[in-house]
């Protein structure tokens, strides 16, 4: 038994080191891989609390790099909340990395968002306005950050 024990480490091991070569994971996301691969529970926590610990496997620099991809597609602080609670960043990592960007930035990108999307030429300003407040709305920003996009558009 023990022998399988400490193949099964190995296996985790290597799966862990394949899954973080190809980009950054948060803790859940590669705990629930590994279940799915049916590797023990308590195997599997002994080998993510290692590599966090080398600091292979942080949340942090997960959140941070998610944060980025997000924000650089468009996307507002609303919605990147809600999806890393879902890949289970605890909400005091998600709130120290979402405070790195300004309130400004936000609009900078609601604004960009806004520039790439096709509204209809033929309705009038305040449709335009609110097909645009809808868009942004559903990309995930905040009311504050979507009237002052949309300000700022429309100068």
């Amino acid at each position: 038994m023990a022998k399988m024990s400490k193949n099964q480490i190995d296996d985790i091991k290597n799966s862990i080191s394949r899954y973080l070569s190809m980009r950054e994971h948060s803790r859940l996301e590669i705990f629930e891989k590994l279940i799915r691969k049916d590797f023990d529970q308590t195997l599997i926590d002994q080998c993510l609390l290692e590599f966090s610990t080398n600091n292979l496997l942080s949340d942090q620099r997960y959140t941070e790099t998610f944060i980025r991809s997000k924000y650089n597609n468009g996307k507002g602080p609303s919605f990147i909340k809600a999806s890393l609670k879902l890949k289970g960043v605890d909400s005091q990592t998600i709130q120290t990395a979402l405070s790195k960007i300004s309130d400004d930035d936000w609009v900078q990108s609601a604004t960009k968002a806004l520039k790439k999307k096709t509204i209809k030429k033929n309705m009038s300003e305040q449709e335009q306005k609110q097909k645009q407040q809808q868009f942004l709305s559903q990309r995930g920003f905040t009311i504050n950050i979507i009237i002052n996009a949309i300000n700022e558009y429309w100068k």
